[in-house]
């Protein structure tokens, strides 16, 4: 008994001997101990607060621990079993004792009364403005700590030192660009882009150069600091994730100012969080300087800004931003030479900061102004090309100061490494992606998209398409291809004339002529981005027997009627043939099948943005939701065979909350009157036929059903969803995975599903559903998909149910 009570005696003082006791104290209100400390494990699990007495005992064989307290700097602890005393300081330090408080009710009333100001205080209540712009972005690098290699003796180290001496001389990058904004109340707005200059390419780079890295406004929910969002503190949403404090009263022209200090009230998703301060005049409640940075551990972001009363409203007078890069490593050496002359011994790989600054300044302001239409006429954003041929002596007009010497010889320097290294051969590649896949050749293109395919009825399908381009003539091409499919031994071609009228909106009269196959039951999306439908088209027809032929002649006009917003209109004759032994009611086989057809389609997509550059309409700014209409309507003449109403609608979309990342698609399609089965719906099907677990193995579609056979469904009237989540990725080795969590579901009818013979088919009168998992972009874009087969048409045994394919993702997608 007495060595069991000595063994337990000995296990409690080795656990109170290894556990540590925490004290905290506030950083500001000295002797003051800090009570609710949040402490968290290494792994980010929370292991309690600290008492009334700001004391905390953290458990035994805990080795480490993290600090966390709203509005105070995070800190981490190396625990040895002794007792420690710590200090958290306020995440502004600058603040006074006196200001440091949970009650944050004046300056929070500041910030209010800033928000009911600011349209009062805009420059929009202004019938019409103009001014000017000019922004100088900088990559470049310190070489105070990178020394010379003194003797080189590897050809690594002679690029090295290459490499420090260029950024003795030049800087990494330097781009330029000069701007005209208009504002009518009567017409809207207008950015005019005059001249840009990037160093390394002798190519006009419009769709980069009229990007918008920072936000002008700071009246949304969100502040853009070069592509990435953040809560903004000074919106109806931020109050709710802010703290405030005053800082200071300030005298700025002449103005009294009072300065607010404010900073993240929780430490959820604190990389979306900034901190920083904010000047509000104290007369007009309007906002005259803004200071910030994130509170990422990972990359910094400044931003600082100004604003300048003209004419009672306040305009931006200057915006200057810096980020964090990354970094440039340079070699170990052992003897090398400081900036200074003296030789040092220094065996130890070092890194120096890459920094990114960009500052925009705005002048030449001026209202009223007497506009005409005609300049508001087109996209918001507009290329002014005569003046951007003469970009120099543009840029010349709108800068603040002349360009250092290093600046200069950055365009020197690094325009000779990029034509060294064929940099303008590599952007015309990347052009390609813009222009729906064209590869410009001279005064020629080639259509990549038409160079390869494949699908069960042609198999391997090898063919040859292009055209000219606006260095043959700006007002018209002409366009043609020709293909040929290796198992059904055919030859395909088709071409086309496009005629560009009203420039300013990418207007277009187009004739297209045909002779071609497609697989029955499918409705392309009218408007859709080229590579979306050739990618489409491509992985939905893998296993797809069931084709038709036909001869197409399609005339019509096509233009955007603003910024986001597209209308086709166009005539449509088609000759259709069913490839296989198909019957509609009292037909012949291989009947050929007459329709004369007239369509109305529409794209809208709110967030998007266009310019219109020589080499066609590019998206400089996309996104979320997309919407597509189109209406197909039949007529008796040339001896149609049917006259049918179609109508299609589609709508994509996505959703970012706390749980994650969803993308949600909805399609529906309605056939209103007699039609065959080539024009109706099919239920986009992708599976191989087979019952074992190795002939369900494949390849996956772009949002098919990937465990429904191709032909399997068919309806007149369909409604189909796929939504689609990703949770936060996990790590294997160095690889992040983010695992997509899917749901798919069908749901149509067929009113005459008798007059349809040759081919066997059901159609989804209940709803058809799966669900899957895929692990995307595993290596390169190739990844892994598990899909199940689910609810009312699902099957008895578990393998004819289950399917595993091969993944093809892409970011443009």
């Amino acid at each position: 008994m007495n060595k069991l009570l000595f063994f337990i005696y000995f296990c409690f003082s080795a656990f109170l001997i290894g556990q540590t006791k925490i004290t905290v104290l506030d950083g500001y209100l000295e002797n003051t101990v800090m009570e609710g400390v949040v402490i968290l494990s290494e792994t980010n699990q929370k292991l309690g607060e600290t008492n009334s007495q700001g004391v905390f005992i953290v458990p035994a064989n805990i080795k480490t621990v993290k600090l966390y307290a709203e509005s105070y700097e995070e800190k981490k602890l190396f625990l040895y079993g002794k007792d420690i005393v710590v200090t958290l300081n306020p995440l502004l330090v600058e603040l006074e004792v006196s200001q440091i408080s949970s009650d944050d009710s004046e300056a929070r009333n500041w910030i209010k009364q800033l928000i009911q100001n600011r349209k009062k205080n805009s420059i929009q209540n202004l019938k019409s403005y103009q001014y000017k712009s000019y922004t100088k972005f900088l990559v470049t690098a310190s070489t105070d700590s990178m020394p010379y290699i003194l003797f080189p003796k590897t050809k690594k180290d002679s690029s090295y030192n290459e490499f420090r001496q260029l950024l003795d001389e030049s800087h990494l990058m330097l781009g330029e660009r000069a701007m005209d904004h208009k504002f009518s109340e009567k017409y809207g707005f207008k950015n005019i882009l005059k001249a840009s200059r990037i160093s390394g390419t002798q190519l006009p780079m419009y769709e980069f150069a009229v990007m918008q890295p920072i936000s002008i406004d700071f009246d949304e929910n969100y502040i853009e600091l070069f592509f990435a969002k953040f809560s903004n503190p000074l919106s109806n949403a931020g109050l709710k994730d802010y703290r405030y404090r005053i800082s200071s009263y300030e005298e700025l022209e002449g103005r009294s100012m009072v300065v607010i200090a404010f900073f993240p009230k929780t430490k959820l998703e604190m990389e979306k969080r900034i901190k920083g301060y904010v000047w509000i005049d104290m007369e007009t409640k309007a906002l005259t300087h803004f200071v910030t940075e994130n509170l990422s551990e990972k990359q910094l972001l400044e931003m600082e800004i100004e604003w300048e009363r003209v004419q009672n409203y306040w305009i931006p007078k200057q915006q200057r931003f810096r980020m964090d890069g990354g970094s440039i490593s340079y070699p170990s050496v052992k003897d090398s030479l400081t900036p200074d002359g003296e030789v040092r011994l220094d065996t130890i790989k070092k890194k120096e900061k890459v920094w990114l600054h960009l500052t925009t300044s705005f002048s030449d302001f001026e209202s009223p102004v007497d506009f005409d239409s005609k300049e508001f006429k087109g996209y918001t954003t507009q290329i002014d090309f005569k003046s951007h041929d003469n970009s120099n002596e543009t840029l010349n007009q709108y800068r603040n100061d002349s360009l250092s010497l290093r600046e200069m010889n950055t365009y020197v320097k690094i325009d000779s490494i990029g034509k060294k290294h064929k940099v303008d051969k590599a952007l015309k590649l990347l052009r390609v992606v813009t222009s729906g896949g064209k590869l410009d050749i001279g005064n020629y293109f080639l259509d990549i998209t038409k160079l390869v395919k494949y699908n069960d009825y042609e198999g391997l399908r090898l063919g040859l398409g292009g055209g000219t381009n606006y260095k043959f003539n700006e007002n018209f091409s002409v366009e043609a291809y020709v293909a040929y499919g290796f198992k059904d031994k055919k030859m395909k071609f088709g071409g086309g004339l496009n005629w560009y009228v009203n420039k300013a909106y990418s207007g277009k009269i187009f004739t297209h002529y045909a002779q071609d196959v497609d697989a029955i039951g499918k409705t392309p999306i009218e408007l859709q981005n080229n590579y979306l439908a050739f990618f489409t088209e491509n992985l939905v027809n893998i296993y797809n027997p069931n084709f038709y032929s036909y001869r197409r002649i399609k005339v019509g006009y096509q233009q955007d009627l603003s910024d986001n917003f597209t209308l086709l209109g166009a005539g449509v004759y088609n000759e259709k043939t069913a490839e296989f032994d198909y019957f509609y009611r009292n037909s012949r086989p291989h009947e050929k099948f007459l329709s004369m057809d007239t369509q109305i389609a529409l794209r809208w997509a709110p967030k998007e943005k266009n310019i219109q550059t020589p080499y066609g309409k590019v998206t400089i700014q996309g996104g979320l939701p997309v919407f597509y209409f189109s209406l197909i309507q039949g007529w008796n003449v040339f001896n149609a065979d049917y006259t049918p109403t179609k109508m299609n609608f589609h709508y994509f979309d996505e959703y970012r909350t706390f749980l994650g990342r969803t993308s949600f698609q909805f399609h529906s399609g309605i056939v209103l009157g007699k039609s065959p089965i080539i024009d109706l719906y099919e239920g986009t099907g992708n599976a191989k036929s087979g019952e074992t677990l190795k002939e369900h193995f494949g390849l996956a579609g772009l949002n098919n059903f990937e465990t429904m056979l191709p032909s399997e469904f068919y309806s007149d009237r369909f409604i189909k969803f796929n939504i689609a989540h990703r949770f936060a990725g996990f790590k294997i080795g160095k690889k992040e995975i983010f695992p997509l969590f899917i749901y798919r579901g069908l749901l149509g009818n067929m009113k005459n599903p008798q007059d349809h013979s040759g081919i066997y088919f059901l159609s989804p009168s209940k709803l058809y559903q799966e669900g899957g998992i895929e692990f995307n972009r595993l290596f390169a874009g190739l990844g892994i998909g598990a899909y199940y087969r689910m609810g009312h048409y699902a099957f008895d045994e578990f393998e004819q149910n289950f399917f595993l394919k091969l993944t093809l993702k892409m970011d443009l997608f």
